[in-house]
């Protein structure tokens, strides 16, 4: 699994152009069984004017929660052109805890755009274990 995020990462920062947004942030994944704090990237490619499929790769500092991986689907409900942006997503999620488990998730990216830099706050819910995970970054 590590190699295959390796080659998706070396193929997506090749590949960069102006429809790719990379990222990187922190994580916390506040359910009791595994609470841990972590670091992520992520990348978003648009699809349509109104849509973004978007991959997050996360790995925690915890004993109980090791990994995650995302795969969403994200709609801009007020346009790409505002500063303040809310955007509903909806995705799958698979975890490394005792065993690899994948799970439905839902979320809601909230964005504050800048001339440069773009920085997300993201609560999500995976429904697997009913984790509630804090996502806060920057897109590049």
């Amino acid at each position: 699994m590590r190699y295959f995020i390796l080659l998706l990462c070396i193929f997506f920062f090749s590949q960069t152009q102006a429809q790719f947004k990379l990222g990187a942030g922190v994580k916390y994944n506040a359910n009791n069984n595994f609470k841990a704090f972590g670091i992520n990237g992520k990348i978003e490619k648009d699809v349509s004017d109104a849509f973004d499929v978007g991959v997050d790769a996360g790995y925690y500092f915890g004993k109980n929660i090791s990994w995650s991986f995302d795969a969403s689907l994200n709609y801009h409900l007020m346009g790409r052109d505002v500063r303040f942006q809310l955007i509903p997503m909806a995705g799958i999620n698979f975890s490394k805890t005792a065993n690899i488990t994948n799970s439905l998730l839902l979320g809601l990216s909230a964005r504050v755009v800048s001339d440069n830099l773009t920085y997300f706050l993201e609560p999500r819910w995976i429904f697997n274990n009913d984790q509630i995970v804090l996502n806060i970054g920057v897109f590049f």
